[in-house]
């Protein structure tokens, strides 16, 4: 609940949890970090994470910037109440972080380690003394991947007061407080110069625990967002500290709604021959609610599933003639999200798509602003706003599990809210674009926690001496995982054309869109595969990487075994070999594609690439050679062969992702040239940037794959030294991908474009190569 009060040049704002039941989400005013370490209970908010390596639990006021003086004031104390006291535990708030210049939602991840833009930390430890931290300056170096940092008691500089007062909790021991942060003009004191006063009183009494004071002389200091604020906890205990009555007052306090999120989180849509698919995401909210969609069709209820908390509509007979908005939202809640179902292009209009795929946050050296975060891609949103694309397509690795917070969790209800939370920031990120645009998403293996995917769902899954989990094939994760995981991913994409799950019980997805003028088959090509290291054992394959001695890929690892799967063969057969009423063009889309296009240093097995030296814009690796990776789908060879002549019958351009480098290829069935086109597109942000630089070569024209496929190269978009700042984003070419479909001439343009490059620029930014223009497209009905 939110009480505002509008006083004279002052705002006061106050939040708590009365009218909230027990839930996890703690409101649409809070940004928790991590989701499965906070929840509601008995109207109060409670930090459930107490782990060593899992420090400064923040949940940040998303409505609040502070820019001038200011008053917090909440009551705090541990869950715990007969715990031990632990001399690296405390309570508080993180104030001053970011800025107005750093956008909110960066700043809402602030969590965990100190770095550039952190803020600082005023709290109450467990003797009951107040203190203020300084959390923007480094304890150290943080890895490319999950921030792990112990922050031991001393680890966060402490800055001096000028004045303290109060005995602490005494003989009394550790108690609920009433605490306050003050940021206010000395003028009175006759000092030139502002204070920030830290008070924490006991919370039944009101009697002084202890209070502290600071000067400081630039009031932009404080520039910036807060959050509460729970440090471990008490000794052997499983719980840290409690919040409630959250007041913020102050001149230099403002609110804006419009950063509120929830508790529609986003929607995601589909129009498939006049059938309307559509999902919304709320966040884990308590069982009694139900969903509500509002269209020109009416009203429409839906039940809310309790683990991946997606509620999906089915609408026939939809109108697509004309544009139309929807509005989502719970049942008898004020509070909606709204969109727009476009109206469908015709067979004569020209269909733009987006194609994006990889969706990282964080790649090493840590900072709490652009320069270390990634998040919230506003340069990518603001981009393809401007290109106002009617298709929007995620290939997959929306979520990676181990980016910025740790991938390893308690228990499986943990791992979903651990998914959840960082399927939320891919919402965050991109709802602006996907609920205005039909947008097509498929799951890739990061989303369901694997580094690589080899799902092999044709047969049961089993335990295999001598292989990790991974490299015995199928889910690491169990069914209910899984499950959720598509839901969120792809209820809204049209109704399967098989729906029966797979060999293990896992949901697919595979289907077919007819969409303004396109005939789009959208498979999952991780779902059935076969794991390299079962199907051939003899090449003593980790990873996908065939180690053993005198072990030749090219002649010695193709297998009978499933690619693409019998199910989604027969899909694609019949989708190569038919064309839906009023279709001009056939595009298919996966996760990769069907080559392995990379070259390492000469004798590497993988595990490189980040290590790799990026060079300078015209030079290239001198020894780099095509490596054979079975996580692309260059392997097996022959099911590979496969989907490349279908895709041959079918005429169509295959659009996929996963790999970090952006290209444009073509396939061979028989010879150099005569196979379709595949356009990779580049990573949105990646720590991964594989390349394609074989030595002794051009780096276009005819060449073979570590696996012995002929492919024929148009364009690259390797990494290197771009002269954009972060060079750790900008060096590893990120960015998005478009497909220009124009039904007129039959030609499709590929463009692939830079981060760095401005909303609408001119083609002379794109990456070396595109646009490129591929003639002869398509079929007339």
């Amino acid at each position: 609940m939110l009480e505002l009060l509008l006083a004279v040049c002052i705002h006061q704002y106050h939040f708590n949890w009365d009218e909230t039941p027990n839930q996890v989400w703690t409101g649409e005013a809070w940004h928790a970090n991590r989701l499965q370490d906070w929840q509601v209970r008995n109207h109060r908010v409670e930090c459930l994470e107490v782990g060593e390596k899992l420090p400064m639990r923040t949940m940040h006021c998303l409505p609040i910037l502070i820019d001038g003086y200011f008053d917090i004031t909440l009551d705090t104390g541990i869950i715990d109440e007969d715990a031990k006291a632990s001399n690296n535990s405390w309570s508080g708030i993180l104030f001053g972080a970011g800025s107005k210049s750093i956008n909110r939602k960066l700043t809402a991840l602030t969590h965990h380690v100190p770095a550039e833009d952190g803020g600082y930390v005023a709290g109450v430890d467990h003797l009951g003394q107040v203190f203020l931290r300084d959390f923007s300056s480094s304890v150290g170096p943080t890895p490319l991947w999950s921030i792990n940092t112990k922050i031991g008691p001393d680890d966060l500089a402490f800055i001096k007061p000028y004045y303290s007062h109060g005995p602490g909790f005494g003989d009394k021991g550790i108690r609920p407080v009433t605490f306050s942060v003050q940021y206010k003009s000395m003028a009175d004191n006759h000092l030139d110069a502002d204070g920030l006063v830290i008070t924490a009183k006991d919370a039944k009494d009101g009697t002084l625990i202890k209070t502290a004071a600071f000067l400081f002389f630039e009031q932009s200091d404080f520039e910036g967002g807060f959050a509460l604020v729970s440090h471990h906890g008490p000794s052997e205990s499983q719980s840290g500290h409690w919040f409630d009555d959250v007041s913020v007052t102050g001149e230099g306090v403002t609110y804006n709604e419009k950063d509120l999120n929830g508790p529609v989180f986003s929607t995601l849509y589909t129009i498939s021959e006049h059938i309307l698919k559509l999902t919304v995401q709320f966040p884990p909210i308590h069982a009694d609610q139900q969903a509500q969609l509002v269209t020109d069709k009416g009203t429409h209820l839906q039940d809310i599933d309790p683990i991946s908390y997606t509620a999906t509509f089915r609408i026939e007979d939809w109108n697509t003639k004309t544009p139309s908005t929807f509005k989502a939202s719970l049942v008898n809640n004020p509070r909606t999200y709204a969109g727009t179902i476009q109206q469908e292009p015709t067979l004569n209009d020209i269909v733009e798509i987006a194609a994006l795929t990889c969706h990282k946050t964080y790649t090493g050296g840590l900072k709490w602003n652009e320069n270390g975060l990634w998040f919230p891609h506003q340069d990518t949103t603001d981009a393809l706003l401007a290109k106002n694309p009617n298709l929007l397509y995620f290939s997959g690795d929306q979520i990676y599990e181990g980016d910025l917070t740790p991938a390893w969790q308690k228990s499986e209800e943990a791992y979903m809210l651990d998914y959840l939370y960082k399927w939320y920031h891919w919402c965050w990120a991109f709802h602006d674009l996907t609920r205005n645009c039909p947008t097509v998403v498929i799951p890739d293996d990061h989303d369901v926690y694997h580094g690589n995917l080899w799902g092999a769902g044709e047969r049961q899954k089993r335990d295999i001496e001598g292989l990790s989990k991974q490299d015995q094939g199928g889910y690491k994760h169990n069914p209910k995982f899984v499950n959720a995981v598509h839901r969120t991913q792809t209820s809204h994409l049209p109704d399967p054309v098989d729906g029966a799950p797979d060999a293990n019980g896992n949901s697919v997805y595979f289907t077919r869109l007819v969409y303004g003028g396109l005939d789009i088959a959208i498979v999952g090509d991780r779902q059935f595969k076969e794991s390299p290291a079962v199907a051939v054992p003899e090449g003593d394959v980790y990873n996908g990487w065939f180690r053993a001695e005198g072990f030749n890929p090219v002649t010695d690892a193709d297998r009978p075994v499933p690619l693409l799967g019998a199910r989604q063969e027969k899909f694609m057969l019949d989708w190569s070999t038919t064309n839906p009423p009023n279709t001009w063009l056939k595009l298919f889309f996966s996760q990769t594609p069907f080559v392995c296009l990379q070259t390492l240093p000469e004798g590497s097995k993988g595990g490189k690439q980040p290590g790799l030296k990026i060079h300078p814009i015209g030079e290239q690796a001198d020894n780099d050679v095509p490596v054979a990776d079975a996580d692309s789908n260059g392997w097996p060879q022959s099911g590979r062969n496969r989907a490349v002549s279908m895709l041959q019958d079918a005429g169509a351009l295959h659009v996929a992702g996963d790999q970090h480098l952006g290209y444009l290829a073509q396939y061979a069935v028989d010879d150099y040239g005569d196979g379709t086109y595949v356009f990779c597109t580049p990573a949105i942000a990646n720590t991964w940037p594989r390349r394609w630089m074989p030595k002794g070569k051009p780096m276009t024209g005819n060449h073979v794959d570590g696996f012995g496929n002929q492919v024929t190269v148009h364009a690259v978009s390797n990494p290197h030294q771009y002269g954009h700042e972060p060079t750790a984003l900008h060096d590893r070419a990120p960015g998005w991908g478009y497909i220009i479909c124009n039904p007129i001439n039959e030609t499709v343009t590929i463009e692939a474009w830079p981060r760095f490059a401005p909303p609408g620029a001119d083609d002379s930014m794109q990456y070396d190569g595109w646009p490129m223009t591929l003639e002869d497209m398509g079929h007339r009905p």
